[in-house]
């Protein structure tokens, strides 16, 4: 099943905070990291600081829910979160806890993408765009960006594909229109059951801060005008350097994040899959591996060959 939700008012869809290599959140989003079962990827860490993670705590230990990449280079400190990253985060009611840490530091928001899903279908919608701004289009006030479409052929003899604006540009503001429907089932197979079509827009260098972040529906509406039509309540936006918004910290007592931890070890699943390998007597040898591994003292424990969890 697909883990794709619509975006039908303009949601956050991915966010990247720098800080000062001295003054920043590192401290706290460790111990965010302990509390939540969110774990290292050690397979895909590069060696030169930057670190993976993953949310593994789920119903399901398996489940995964996008990358939060932290890495300290070009002197600065940054935090990059995925869309389905901090979608995981919103299914589990941490959004406004992180966002709350990030915001305890002088920070500058270096990415943010806002986006809107329609429920029509991609085609006609892109050969309109195309048509209107074949050469460039203005994103609000600032100067025209160079438009792109790439296109492909779908299953069902249509061309569809995305509609850039800005495409691989430095500008500070940029956008793309797509065939969500298409892209997933691209990607992994899956045919949703309708026709989605995204407007995403990709806010760069300090125009964006973490009020945007919280609710995007502001700095969404006031650049995608050329795109869409803008509801007529939306309220007015403005480039803007008051403080972010803070809320309470969860607190999370150290017995419970260690058994939260445990429980959705996906490295201790691989070690009962190994020891069962070895026979009835191999989780008897694994926990005297652990008790070792833990400087415990062997002589003398007993564990009985019915205990079928280390937890």
């Amino acid at each position: 099943m697909s883990e794709f939700v619509p975006f039908y008012t303009p949601g956050l869809d991915w966010l990247d905070v720098t800080y000062s290599p001295d003054d920043n959140p590192a401290g706290l989003l460790a111990e965010f990291i302990d509390s939540h079962g969110i774990v290292a990827d050690d397979a895909v860490s590069p060696p030169n600081g930057r670190y993976r993670f993953v949310d593994l705590s789920g119903d399901l230990p398996t489940v995964q829910y996008g990358s939060l990449d932290i890495s300290t280079k070009y002197r600065a400190y940054r935090v990059s979160a995925s869309g389905a990253f901090l979608a995981g985060l919103r299914s589990r009611g941490l959004f406004n806890e992180y966002l709350t840490i990030l915001a305890g530091f002088p920070y500058r928001v270096t990415r943010l993408d806002a986006a809107l899903d329609r429920e029509v279908d991609s085609p006609s919608v892109l050969a309109k765009l195309d048509v209107r701004y074949p050469h460039e289009v203005s994103l609000s006030r600032q100067r025209p960006l160079k438009t792109t479409m790439i296109t492909s052929r779908r299953d069902d003899g249509l061309r569809t594909g995305t509609w850039y604006a800005g495409h691989r540009s430095r500008a500070r503001v940029t956008a793309r229109v797509y065939d969500k429907t298409n892209e997933i089932l691209e990607r992994s197979g899956v045919h949703i059951g309708h026709q989605f079509t995204r407007y995403e827009l990709t806010f760069r260098e300090g125009i964006a801060n973490l009020n945007d972040a919280y609710a995007p529906s502001g700095i969404f509406w006031a650049h995608v005008g050329a795109l869409l039509s803008v509801p007529d309540d939306v309220p007015a936006w403005d480039v803007s350097d008051v403080p972010a918004w803070v809320s309470e910290r969860s607190e999370v007592l150290p017995y419970d994040a260690l058994l939260r931890r445990v429980s959705s070890s996906s490295e201790l699943d691989a070690f009962l899959r190994l020891a069962d390998q070895l026979g009835p007597e191999g989780r008897n040898s694994l926990m005297h591996m652990l008790a070792k591994r833990f400087g415990m003292d062997v002589k003398g424990l007993y564990f009985p060959r019915s205990a079928r969890s280390v937890a």
